[in-house]
C-alpha cells in the first residue's frame, strides 16, 4: 500500500507537470505568433520599399503640376491685364466715333 503523502506528492507532481506542459504548449503558441507577426513586418516592409519609387514619382508630379498651376495664374493675370486696356482701347474709339457721327450730323444736315 502507499502511504498517503506519497500519495498526495505525485497526485501534487501529476499537477505541477500538467502545469508544466501546459505553460510549454502556451509559449510555443506565443512563439509562433511572434514568428507569423516578423514575417507579416516583414512582407509590409517589402511592400512599403516596392511603393517607395511611385510615392516619389507622385511627389514630383504634385510639385510640377503646382509649378504649372502658378505660371498658368500669372498667364491668366497678364491677359486680364490685356483684355482691361483693349476694353479702355474699345472705349476711346467709340467716343471718336460718336464725335466723328455728331460732327457729321451737325455740319453735313
Amino acid at each position: 500500500m502507499m502511504d498517503p503523502r506519497t500519495s498526495q506528492q505525485l497526485q501534487l507532481i501529476d499537477e505541477q507537470d500538467s502545469y508544466i506542459q501546459s505553460r510549454a504548449d502556451t509559449m510555443q503558441n506565443i512563439e509562433s505568433t511572434i514568428v507569423e507577426l516578423g514575417s507579416i513586418f516583414q512582407q509590409l516592409a517589402h511592400m512599403v520599399k516596392e511603393q517607395e519609387e511611385t510615392i516619389q514619382r507622385i511627389d514630383e508630379n504634385v510639385l510640377g503640376a503646382q509649378l504649372d498651376v502658378e505660371a498658368a495664374h500669372s498667364e491668366i493675370l497678364k491677359y486680364f491685364q490685356s483684355v482691361t486696356s483693349n476694353r479702355w482701347l474699345m472705349v476711346k474709339i467709340f467716343l471718336i466715333l460718336i464725335v466723328f457721327f455728331i460732327i457729321f450730323v451737325v455740319f453735313l444736315a
